[in-house]
C-alpha cells in the first residue's frame, strides 16, 4: 500500500499555546484514525524545540525547518544554520518556497547554496519549484520549472546521488498557493510527469527515489483526487493544516 509524504507548512502564524495545542492535537488524531502516511510538521523556527518533545515519541511524525540559511557557518545576523537545525532535532527543511523567491528575493544562485549546506548534513530537503500566473499565461511552466530544478540541483549533483532518498521536490504553482485556485488534476499530472522525466536526466536510474509533492491550496475536499495521481508522493499543505481536523481529514483521504 502507497505510503504519502504530507507536510503541514504553518508559515509565520500562531503563537507557542496555540501551535502546542495544534500539535497534541494532530498527534491524538493521527493515533486515532491510525494514519500511516508520513506527516512532517512546519512549524515557525522559533518554536521548533517546544514542539519536538511534542513529537517525540510519534513514529511517523517529524519536524522540520521552514527555511535554511545558505552558509555553514560565520558573520549572518538573523540566518539559522543547516547544523544548528539539525542540532535541534529537525529531519526536514523547506527550500525555494515561492514565499521567499517572490517576497524575500531569493535567486536561483542562494537556492543552490541552501540545497548545498542542507544536503551536504543529510537534511531530507524539500524543494519547491512552480511557476506564477504570468508565465503559465505564457505557457512557460515547463520553462521556468526546469530552470528551477536545473539550478538547484546540478551543483549538489554528486552529494544527491548518495542520498536520493532525501530529496523532496514540491511542485507549488505560485498562482495556486492561498488563493483557493487550484490547479486541475490534469496540470498537475502533467507536470509531475515533466519533472519526473526532468529527474530522470540529471540522476539516471535512480530518480524513481525521489519523492514529488503537489502544494497550492490542498484541503479535505480536494486531496484525494490529488494524491491518486500518478507521480503525486504528498502534499505540502498551507492554510489547511492550521486546522488539526482539517488537516487528518487530508491525511486520512487516502
Amino acid at each position: 500500500m502507497k505510503t504519502y509524504l504530507i507536510a503541514a507548512n504553518w508559515k509565520q502564524n500562531g503563537t507557542l499555546k496555540t501551535l502546542c495545542t495544534l500539535t497534541k492535537n494532530i498527534i491524538s488524531l493521527t493515533k486515532k484514525r491510525k494514519i500511516r502516511h508520513k506527516i512532517v510538521l512546519f512549524p515557525p523556527t522559533i518554536y521548533l524545540s517546544n514542539i519536538f518533545p511534542l513529537i517525540r515519541k510519534s513514529k511517523n511524525i517529524f519536524l522540520g525547518s521552514q527555511n535554511v540559511s545558505p552558509h555553514s557557518d560565520g558573520a549572518f545576523t538573523g540566518e539559522v544554520s543547516a547544523k544548528m537545525i539539525k542540532d535541534i532535532n529537525c529531519n526536514y527543511v523547506i527550500i525555494g518556497h515561492s514565499e521567499r523567491r517572490h517576497i524575500f528575493g531569493e535567486s536561483d544562485k542562494i537556492l543552490s547554496y541552501k540545497v548545498a549546506v542542507s544536503t551536504s548534513i543529510k537534511l531530507n530537503t524539500i524543494l519547491c519549484v512552480g511557476e506564477t500566473a504570468s508565465e503559465r499565461r505564457k505557457k512557460m511552466t515547463k520553462k521556468v520549472v526546469a530552470r528551477q530544478l536545473k539550478t538547484a540541483l546540478l551543483p549538489s549533483k554528486n552529494i544527491l546521488k548518495k542520498n536520493l532518498q532525501k530529496l523532496v521536490i514540491a511542485y507549488e504553482p505560485v498562482w495556486a498557493i492561498g488563493t483557493g485556485n487550484n490547479a486541475t488534476t490534469k496540470q498537475i499530472l502533467d507536470i509531475h510527469k515533466y519533472i519526473r522525466y526532468f529527474l530522470s536526466k540529471i540522476f539516471s536510474r535512480d530518480y524513481k527515489k525521489i519523492k514529488i509533492l503537489y502544494g497550492g491550496s490542498v484541503n479535505s475536499l480536494n486531496a484525494k483526487s490529488i494524491l491518486e495521481l500518478d507521480e503525486v508522493n504528498g502534499a505540502l499543505v498551507g492554510g489547511a493544516s492550521l486546522k488539526s481536523k482539517k488537516f487528518i481529514e487530508i491525511c486520512s483521504s487516502i
